[in-house]
């Protein structure tokens, strides 16, 4: 539903290359040319550039490009709808890997018991993959637990969950009925990727103490919190997690929360995101109560 020279725009910001735009939309490289050139003139706005020997897209650019494909993608949901009010309907959305521990497999079961929706796709990533789906219209909407630029995204928040250190029952720390950061950094860290809400908002905890997470002596990076769970279990080192992903670990005492005297617990806020004034965006917020 995109005029024909946001659509040539969108395709070339995918591609960065006017041959390879010409061929998915079959037509000669000059005219792309011409098209981008027009769209420039019209908008009065530097769209790319050569930055040798690859085409770049400027930040305004990339701005317009994100902002044409949520546009396409909502147009031709809202289009299916309107032609097909009776279809079922297909449900995309993504959510951060610790969120999927506990979140989503509620939200997928709770969508599967309303048999509405023809097809679920769930895309699981950390924070930052999340964000980049939504704001380029890959997925509907998400499931984070990281920080985000509020202006950016519309969003709701579905609950505050506590966020916690956790050792395996039978290790050393848990014989102290308090701790500071500096009685951690000679145990090892279990630690999500870069990009990940989880790494974010733990280093946010430790820069309060004047601690970085450098200064711990033994960190093991893994990208699944299903993994470092199974290495607590083996009393592998310490890691901070949400209490949802290990309650029942908990529950039985085969893991244990410690007690620290500074800046070491908190509660984070677990928000559902989608693209900003969104026309679906009632839709999307429905879901909420049915995660709280």
């Amino acid at each position: 539903m995109l005029d024909q020279l946001y659509l040539t725009f969108l395709v070339l910001s995918r591609t960065h290359s006017y041959t390879k735009t010409a061929e998915q939309l079959y037509i000669s490289q000059p005219a792309v040319t011409q098209q981008i050139q027009r769209l420039e003139e019209k908008l009065g706005l530097k769209l790319v550039y050569y930055h040798r020997p690859n085409l770049k897209i400027t930040q305004i650019g990339e701005e317009l490009a994100d902002f044409l494909q949520r546009t396409n993608v909502q147009s031709q949901q809202l289009l299916e709808r309107l032609q097909t009010p009776n279809k079922f309907r297909e449900i995309n959305f993504s959510t951060t890997r610790s969120l999927s521990e506990f979140l989503a497999p509620q939200l997928i079961e709770e969508i599967a018991a309303r048999d509405a929706f023809r097809k679920i796709s769930c895309h699981v990533g950390n924070t930052e993959q999340a964000l980049t789906a939504v704001r380029t219209g890959k997925s509907q909407f998400a499931l984070v637990e990281g920080n985000f630029d509020k202006n950016k995204f519309g969003y709701k928040i579905i609950r505050s969950e506590p966020f916690i250190a956790v050792v395996s029952g039978s290790h050393v720390l848990t014989q102290y009925r308090s701790l500071t950061w500096s009685d951690l950094v000679k145990t090892p860290l279990l630690v999500r990727e870069e990009g990940s809400g989880s790494r974010e908002i733990l280093a946010s905890l430790a820069r309060a103490e004047n601690v970085s997470l450098s200064d711990f002596e033994h960190l093991i990076v893994i990208s699944e919190p299903l993994l470092i769970r199974r290495l607590l279990l083996d009393g592998v080192g310490i890691s901070f997690l949400y209490r949802s992903l290990v309650e029942e670990q908990l529950k039985n005492k085969q893991l244990v929360e410690l007690s620290m005297l500074d800046n070491g617990q908190t509660a984070h806020d677990l928000y559902l995101i989608y693209a900003k004034d969104s026309y679906f965006k009632e839709d999307y917020e429905e879901w909420v109560d049915v995660l709280k």
